[in-house]
């Protein structure tokens, strides 16, 4: 009997482990600097397509999942403008032309940097950014003024083979 109580103690302590750790992870998806409840959706999607650097991202795709590979045979466009670490990964994704300017959000499911380019020789700053520990499935959002030209994303210092990336108007 004692055996048996003590049993289902365990398994009603981890559920309230579990039950936890989902309110913090919810928490913490919730606390970004702007909302990205959309992202999670598409990152979460079974049908997320999945692109080699280099492919083009189509309009009616809101995000992807980005194939990566070593820093040395990524063949970003532009150097990044932050030192990739070693043994980091990266790739570029390029997205056609806005039809409006405005302010868009980049935002990926693991940590790495992003570099977007309209020109193809300089990267825009960005405006701003927001990331979050513990949020399961999203690291960081950027955003960056963008006008009607075509877009390319650099991400660069990845340790991951692959990364969630979505590209849509700021809300």
């Amino acid at each position: 009997m004692r055996t048996r109580l003590l049993a289902c103690l365990v398994v009603v302590l981890a559920g309230v482990a579990a039950s936890a750790a989902r309110a913090g992870e919810t928490e913490a998806c919730a606390s970004f600097d702007w909302p990205l409840q959309r992202e999670l959706a598409w990152f979460s999607a079974p049908d997320l397509p999945r692109l080699a650097s280099g492919a083009t991202l189509p309009p009616e795709m809101p995000g992807a999942v980005l194939a990566l590979s070593a820093e040395a045979q990524a063949r970003l466009p532009l150097t990044p403008s932050r030192e990739p670490k070693p043994e980091t990964r990266g790739g570029v994704l390029e997205i056609p032309a806005p039809l409006m300017p405005g302010i868009y959000q980049v935002t990926l499911s693991e940590k790495a940097w992003i570099d977007v380019s309209q020109d193809g020789t300089t990267t825009r700053p960005p405006l701003a950014s927001t990331r979050r520990q513990g949020c399961p499935g999203i690291a960081k959002s950027v955003r960056f003024q963008l006008g009607t030209r075509p877009v390319t994303i650099m991400v660069s210092g990845a340790e991951a083979d692959s990364i969630r990336i979505a590209v849509a108007p700021a809300e």
